[in-house]
């Protein structure tokens, strides 16, 4: 009788998973804001079989590209759904704010929406080319008098955003040079000259590190000038908060994975349970070392208190902001 009761229990509880969606939806899909081969592809992809594992029942989270808008068009899509758990999304935080911060129509506000968890974080280095690069460090930076040329994606996006700001920080004029399809291609671009100096997630760099002997790294086609950190550099650089932009160092990236605004408690707090279990996943962990992801979880709660402070934060430099998007 017990064991028959223990079973019943059971079976039960691994029911919810599929039981808080429709009966006749088995997928949720994923939605990537950006095109394949990215960043956000690849964690999304990654962790869609993990979200899976720890929803449970008979539910496939499926990932679907959809770029456009500098992210606008996936986050449009993803609100104007029905409230009913079937619709994820990573944001590109800060990204995703600008076109509420600025003002620039969006259907969307990142303040209203129902967040689900934190996966992973990235921190920003400015570089340059380590063989014909004109600046050896960051004070060369400073008190050059000419434009310095900044090879870029788009404006608008996260990298760009931090650059606009942290060059209005110093008083210095950037020359954005723009089409850049990813960071990787823009990179290419500072080594083979097109450009002065660019941006690099501190993940995104390591690549270009050829060895460590005896703690002092040696760096290939790029070379780091400047951390954007309050901590002691990794690289043996200068940092932002050595020089005393203490304030600098909130700029970076969050990947952040919400729903549609209005979603049930019940599906929401199952999908938050679910998303936060797989970003938390020993294996995500494992991975984004590997590929040099900085994995960094929050649960539901912690994702929405982030979303607000860095909404404020970037909402002080809404005049910078706003004039780097219309560049």
């Amino acid at each position: 009788m017990l064991s028959r009761l223990v079973t019943g229990t059971a079976a039960a509880a691994l029911a919810v998973g599929a039981s808080i969606l429709p009966a006749q939806a088995k997928n949720i899909t994923f939605l990537i804001a950006y095109g394949p081969g990215g960043g956000f592809d690849t964690v999304t992809r990654k962790l869609a079989p993990l979200i899976e594992k720890h929803l449970g029942g008979n539910v496939n989270v499926v990932p679907k590209n959809m770029p456009g808008g500098r992210g606008k068009k996936a986050a449009n899509y993803l609100v104007n759904r029905k409230p009913n758990g079937r619709n994820l999304l990573i944001f590109n935080m800060p990204g995703h704010a600008m076109p509420n911060i600025i003002g620039e129509k969006a259907d969307y506000d990142v303040r209203t929406i129902d967040w689900l968890a934190r996966a992973a974080e990235f921190k920003y280095l400015i570089v340059t080319s380590a063989r014909a690069g004109k600046f050896k460090t960051w004070k060369d930076v400073t008190s050059y008098k000419d434009k310095i040329k900044i090879p870029m994606t788009a404006p608008g996006t996260t990298g760009y955003l931090a650059t606009a700001i942290l060059m209005d920080s110093y008083g210095i004029k950037p020359n954005f040079i723009t089409g850049y399809k990813s960071s990787s291609k823009y990179a290419l671009g500072v080594i083979r000259g097109d450009g002065d100096l660019t941006i690099l997630a501190k993940g995104s760099f390591r690549k270009y590190i050829t060895s460590k002997k005896k703690n002092r790294q040696a760096f290939k086609d790029l070379r780091p000038l400047l951390e954007i950190t309050n901590g002691p550099s990794q690289f043996g650089v200068e940092t932002t908060g050595s020089l005393g932009k203490k304030e600098l160092a909130v700029l970076g990236g969050d990947r952040m994975i919400g729903t549609t605004p209005g979603t049930p408690k019940a599906v929401k707090d199952k999908l938050a349970d679910a998303v936060f279990k797989a970003v938390s996943d020993p294996e995500f962990a494992a991975w984004g070392k590997k590929v040099g992801r900085d994995v960094a979880p929050l649960n539901a709660a912690q994702t929405k208190a982030k979303a607000l402070e860095l909404f404020a934060y970037y909402s002080k430099f809404k005049s910078v902001l706003a004039a780097s998007v219309k560049k």
